[in-house]
């Protein structure tokens, strides 16, 4: 087991905390620390970005909070995360785009069940523009994620593979409804590289939506974008995107879903 410090902001009176944590990774010792704090939703959206010095970033995109996590011997003392300057506002504003979005996203309604998983992927790339993307269909009635859609230099590898609920970022994201990016894949111990390894394919960052319904609970997949271009992170805009994106494909799974009984096509 190795030894962590976690800082954590508390935004009640303005303090900071350092909890020490035992744990098999930084991610275990984090969950462990906000959960002692009593903090334990702040994990379901986070942006994770690890530092080539060990420490980890992470950032509650629901709360603004960032907490900070290290290896006790990587260091004695914890100092807060260097705010990241900021990136020259693009010509098109994020407002824009999200009206863009809402318009191109009434497209889907006129497709079939099966249209819409390329559908919604090939709009997350374009929004978010990414060397690779898929979307992990759930059967509802088992516990695998299937992937039915992907784009890429290696998708038609991907296609067709089968993870379990819990397995690789995909899975976790499955399992725990939560929207995740991690900046570099390979130090964060909920990747699943066998897949990456038996394609031929190098993953740096990562961000995943779980398609979720508001009004049933039924997770029907998690889509997944690959190594954003120009950029070695996903950013908290990304996520709000691929948030959209997600929960308005939810509603047309959900809708199509109640169409057919209840009873999707496997």
């Amino acid at each position: 087991m190795t030894k962590f410090e976690v800082l954590v902001p508390m935004s009640d009176n303005g303090r900071e905390v350092v909890v020490r944590e035992e744990g098999p990774n930084w991610f275990c010792a984090l969950e462990s620390a906000l959960s002692g704090l009593g903090m334990a939703d702040s994990m379901k959206n986070i942006v994770c970005d690890v530092k080539e010095d060990g420490t980890i970033n992470i950032t509650d995109t629901a709360s603004g909070r960032t907490f900070l996590v290290r290896e006790l011997d990587l260091t004695k003392n914890i100092q807060k995360p260097v705010e990241e300057k900021k990136e020259t506002p693009k010509i098109t504003r994020k407002d824009e785009m999200l009206a863009d979005l809402f318009t191109d996203v009434m497209d889907a309604w006129n497709l079939s069940e099966k249209e819409s998983s390329d559908f919604f992927l090939d709009l997350a790339m374009k929004y978010i523009p990414s060397e690779s993307g898929s979307f992990a269909k759930s059967t509802l009635s088992s516990t695998d994620l299937e992937f039915v859609s992907c784009r890429g230099p290696k998708g038609n590898d991907v296609y067709g593979i089968k993870i379990k609920v819990g397995q690789g970022l995909v899975g976790f994201s499955a399992k725990h409804s939560c929207f995740i990016a991690v900046g570099d894949v390979q130090k964060d111990p909920r990747f699943f590289k066998e897949i990456s390894q038996k394609i031929g394919y190098e993953t740096t960052s990562i961000a995943c939506a779980p398609v979720r319904s508001l009004e049933t609970n039924i997770t029907f997949g998690v889509i997944e974008l690959i190594n954003k271009k120009n950029s070695y992170r996903f950013n908290e805009d990304d996520l709000e995107f691929l948030r959209f994106i997600a929960d308005k494909m939810a509603e047309f799974l959900h809708a199509k879903w109640t169409e057919s009984n209840n009873n999707f096509e496997e």
